[in-house]
């Protein structure tokens, strides 16, 4: 049984309606920006009262922690930029000084310090050669 034409003409338009729908409806919803920790400190007032990711090398010789909880202090930084930063949870396995992390978080504007209880800590002997290994060419 053949379709009449107005039923094909009112399923074309359902059809292209969705498609407009899914196209224009928040293609960006649950995506945060990411950004390297020199972006942050030399335009602030650009990630004030939002969640985003920032990247950045753990500087040595700053992780503290808070004596009651999981509260850890540290500075980031990137191209000689650096940020101070709180993370409220269980560092990874794979943070250590010097190392590069991803933190998610917000600015507290009045500080300058990235309040976060998210982070990816990336593994730097991943990529190390190991002694004695075959050398590429």
């Amino acid at each position: 049984m053949a379709l009449s034409k107005g039923t094909q003409i009112g399923i074309g338009a359902v059809v292209i309606g969705a498609v407009a729908f899914l196209v224009f409806s928040s293609p960006d919803e649950g995506v945060l920006e990411y950004v390297y920790a020199d972006t942050v400190v030399e335009a602030p007032e650009d990630f004030v009262d939002r969640e985003f990711k920032v990247h950045g090398n753990v500087v040595e010789g700053t992780l503290s922690q808070d004596d009651d909880d999981d509260t850890y202090h540290f500075v980031i930084e990137f191209k000689g930029k650096r940020l101070k930063v709180v993370y409220d949870n269980l560092l990874p396995d794979t943070f250590v000084e010097g190392g590069e992390v991803v933190l998610t978080g917000h600015l507290d504007p009045d500080s300058m310090v990235i309040r976060s209880s998210e982070m990816t800590a990336k593994c730097p002997s991943k990529y190390e050669e190991e002694p004695g290994a075959p050398q590429r060419t």
